[in-house]
């Protein structure tokens, strides 16, 4: 299941954008939030992999919480804002697109598809620095602890993270194997019930947990 962070401080506006995202996007699950510190507060508990964000809420300014909402650069954000341009500057964090309230269907549309998109490249940390990986040369990611190892067809990744930020890519090609470990479907030459070989010829248990899902 994709995720989508949803945050404005007003309740009616935050309603609204639920239901009008739901309409666009069935399958998407929407998660609201009115309150920034109320997202630090559960930052634990709630996983998303793509934000919009309202850029004033309450005392709180969405632009200045960036590295809260997008989880230090790892969520692709889309802000939005009913205040004249000139009183903030969205170009102050990095985000895929603006939207001015009130937001018209079209404009959420396009928004939303452009962020949505964004699924063919993962965007990690690794050694202080963002990479762009290609979803589609990734073999596995694997994690050790609180380290997650992304391996590509040419590469591997060290990125300070949980494996469940990364369990979205089910829904796009890859099968969970294991508590530790995400495969892509791409690079599977054989499987049997309880163990599946790549295609460069590396052999891996499915845990019983996970067997159903081959």
């Amino acid at each position: 299941m994709i995720n989508l962070l949803v945050i404005d401080d007003d309740k009616e506006v935050l309603e609204g954008l639920v239901t009008r995202i739901k309409e666009l996007f069935p399958k998407i699950n929407v998660i609201p939030y009115n309150s920034i510190e109320r997202l630090k507060k559960n930052a634990d508990m709630v996983t998303y992999q793509y934000a919009i964000s309202d850029i004033f809420i309450g005392k709180q300014n969405g632009i200045d919480s960036y590295e809260v909402i997008s989880r230090g650069g790892k969520i692709p954000v889309v802000y939005m804002s009913g205040a004249e341009n000139n009183s903030f500057d969205v170009y102050d964090a990095p985000h895929v697109y603006f939207l001015q309230k009130p937001v018209d269907d079209g404009k959420l549309q396009k928004a939303l598809s452009k962020l949505f998109n964004l699924n063919n490249v993962l965007t990690i940390k690794a050694f202080g620095k963002e990479a762009y990986v290609d979803i589609s040369h990734i073999m596995y990611l694997e994690s050790d602890k609180r380290i997650v190892h992304i391996i590509t067809t040419d590469n591997m990744y060290n990125t300070y993270a949980k494996l469940d930020d990364y369990a979205y890519l089910t829904d796009l090609g890859f099968l969970r194997i294991s508590k530790s470990c995400i495969v892509s479907k791409s690079f599977i030459e054989e499987k049997t019930r309880d163990k599946i070989k790549l295609i460069n010829g590396e052999e891996m248990t499915i845990s019983r947990q996970y067997q159903h899902v081959l």
